[in-house]
């Protein structure tokens, strides 16, 4: 079953660190990540929706860049208290496991993550004549791409709706069944399929530590966010450890956004047409709203829409205050007209 337009946008890219103010610290130094603000949440309603059993506890921050509507967001649950990445995850298994960013200074970005003390994983590669290189999340433990921008890039440079620099590229998903997943991703909720974009030659698999690895992929896209979807056949993708929860340490999920509730609904109808049920399924009151829901695979997704009136409330806005203001390091060029 098709999605009705409006289209869907990828809004969010959702992380559990272990030290919610060294993330904080670390995306606004190294990158220019402006600070949206946070909140506290706590009880049932939290562990409903997550999927925590009974109750739940947790402290967030959301963070902005460039992009209208979209932002990163940073978790650290206290209840259930978070557990840390598997010593030995990899890149390749099952959930959501990289994400990749575009600025405009790439030796800027890297001199920054230096003094940070954030090692890339691998010396930079070159894409299309434009540098990538990976590094680490020292608190949440995924690959995070940092990409030279440039009109190479798919899906060339990104406008700037704030005077921020940094823009998110892309979120990437392994996945068990390739098939199940482009029936979910594309078909069910609606984002665009781009069967000609390559955001990844096989080479690159070297920049998060799978030199030689045999996968088959696609790609599609939400607003100016590319989603990755990938099936590794070597290594074999690993599913979820025993026992794993959304408030474990690592990369929880994306956001697929909408600006108007019954948009919304309509897309959680869908979903649950094609088996997918919401964790929550009682909404709260009209404009705003959004559920998670979790595929078969154990693979979660957060649905959400909310009016642009709410930008501010939701953490979608640059908070204008003494705090942690973004960073325009680069006075070579301009801020958005």
């Amino acid at each position: 079953m098709r999605a009705a337009t409006p289209a869907p946008k990828i809004i969010q890219v959702a992380l559990c660190s272990s030290a919610l103010t060294r993330s904080v610290r670390l995306y606004c130094e190294a990158f220019g990540f402006a600070d949206a603000g946070g909140r506290t949440f706590w009880g049932e309603w939290l562990a409903r929706v997550q999927g925590l059993g009974t109750e739940a506890e947790t402290i967030l921050w959301w963070l902005v860049g460039r992009q209208d509507y979209f932002q990163l967001e940073f978790f650290n649950h206290t209840q259930p208290r978070q557990r840390p990445i598997p010593d030995d995850w990899r890149a390749s298994d099952h959930g959501w496991v990289r994400w990749g960013l575009a600025v405009p200074d790439f030796d800027d970005a890297l001199a920054r993550l230096d003094r940070l003390g954030v090692e890339p994983m691998t010396e930079p590669m070159s894409c299309g004549g434009l540098r990538r290189v990976c590094f680490r999340d020292p608190e949440v433990g995924v690959v995070v791409e940092v990409m030279e921008e440039g009109r190479e890039l798919p899906g060339g440079i990104r406008p700037r709706h704030y005077d921020l620099v940094p823009a998110v590229v892309y979120a990437a998903v392994s996945v068990p069944d390739l098939d199940r997943a482009r029936t979910l991703y594309v078909d069910t909720v609606g984002l665009v399929a781009e069967p000609e974009t390559v955001l990844h030659p096989p080479e690159l698999e070297a920049l998060w530590g799978l030199e030689g690895a045999r996968r088959k992929s696609f790609v599609a896209r939400g607003g100016d966010i590319y989603l990755e979807v990938v099936e590794y056949e070597e290594p074999v993708g690993r599913p979820k450890p025993p026992g794993y929860r959304l408030s474990d340490q690592g990369f929880m999920n994306i956001a697929i956004g909408l600006r108007d509730r019954d948009s919304l609904e309509e897309l959680i109808a869908r979903l649950a047409a094609n088996g997918h049920e919401a964790n929550h399924s009682e909404l709260p009151p009209p404009p705003s709203g959004g559920t998670y829901i979790t595929d078969a695979d154990g693979i979660s997704l957060e649905v959400f829409a909310a009016p642009r009136e709410f930008d501010e409330e939701f953490g979608f806005r640059p908070q204008a205050t003494f705090g942690h203001p973004g960073l325009w390091p680069h006075p070579g060029v301009g801020p958005a007209g």
